[in-house]
């Protein structure tokens, strides 16, 4: 079957958040740089949907899919002190949004009695003039909740395109999709665009894999000018000798081998390597454990930790 071009079919909110869970860092830098300088990246990030939807859920309709997030993160004070990063994508117009966004919040904060920050990012076109606050106001009794707000229509191309951070790309890839509506060439021109800038920026793997699958369902083509698409790819980034590697039909298996020559898992499994060595490095330098000790903690082979050492003369 033929892929719809029609963008009421694509699912924006599941595909936005399976990207932030991907490059949770990364989406913090972007939208909210000021809680990056905050939070200890060294220590877990959780994320408490479970949790959330217990919280709320007198107030989802039966059978509607609950997609907004609730991390847990820690801080870099020191203290056992942490905060929640309440996350809302709103692709579709809702009147009652910033309502519901308070309900979250005021759920969250009794429930963990911990600071919370919360972001609604709207992927849509149409946005309510309350969109970044929630405001009451009866007999002498008022309340004004205020909380961060991103809109991606309102996001300038210049400074995207400047930006280095993988989730300018995602950004620009939603504006995109609104920008072609039907015009299914231009989305096409978009998609080549969006791929050479993330060939240029040389992201690592675990970025490029996730970037590569969000443009890709984002950015839907018909299966010829997709077809059309991968070959152009190929043909632009694989040499003709090496057409015979190419071993997945998976898309955006295909677009990173035609990208970097490699597929995800050899470019992971490169990357993983190279973690390794510069961790038995930092061991042998730093410490007096024994090789075997080290090879236990890497849970690699003694041999292997022998040869990186010898490298290391």
């Amino acid at each position: 079957m033929e892929k719809k071009d029609n963008t009421q079919h694509i699912d924006y909110d599941t595909h936005w958040k399976e990207i932030i869970k991907e490059q949770f860092e990364d989406f913090i830098l972007f939208f909210l740089p000021t809680a990056h300088k905050m939070i200890d990246f060294q220590k877990p990030i959780e994320f408490l949907e479970q949790e959330l939807h217990k919280i709320v859920a007198d107030r989802i309709k039966e059978g509607k899919v609950i997609n907004d997030k609730l991390v847990k993160v820690h801080l870099k004070n020191g203290q056992e002190k942490w905060i929640l990063i309440h996350i809302e994508i709103q692709s579709s117009f809702e009147s009652d949004f910033s309502r519901r966004m308070f309900i979250y919040f005021y759920r969250i904060f009794d429930r963990y009695e911990q600071k919370v920050t919360a972001l609604a990012i709207y992927t849509g076109e149409k946005v309510s003039s309350q969109y970044d606050k929630f405001s009451y106001d009866f007999l002498g009794t008022s309340l004004n909740y205020q909380f961060n707000s991103y809109q991606v229509r309102k996001a300038k191309e210049k400074e995207l395109l400047a930006s280095k951070n993988p989730f300018a790309l995602v950004v620009l890839a939603t504006k995109y999709l609104h920008e072609s509506k039907t015009d299914k060439h231009k989305r096409f021109q978009f998609k080549r665009k969006l791929i050479k800038l993330a060939k240029e920026r040389g992201y690592s793997g675990k970025q490029i894999i996730s970037l590569l699958k969000f443009i890709d369902l984002i950015l839907v083509l018909p299966v010829d000018l997709e077809q059309q698409f991968v070959q152009e790819v190929i043909s632009t980034f694989i040499k003709t000798k090496d057409m015979e590697t190419l071993k997945s039909d998976y898309f955006s298996n295909q677009l990173h081998l035609a990208l970097y020559g490699e597929t995800f898992e050899e470019r992971l499994n490169r990357e993983m390597i190279t973690e390794k060595v510069s961790a038995v490095e930092g061991l042998l330098q730093k410490t007096d454990l024994s090789l075997e000790s080290i090879a236990k903690i890497l849970k690699l082979s003694v041999e292997t930790v022998i040869a990186i050492k010898s490298k290391m003369r």
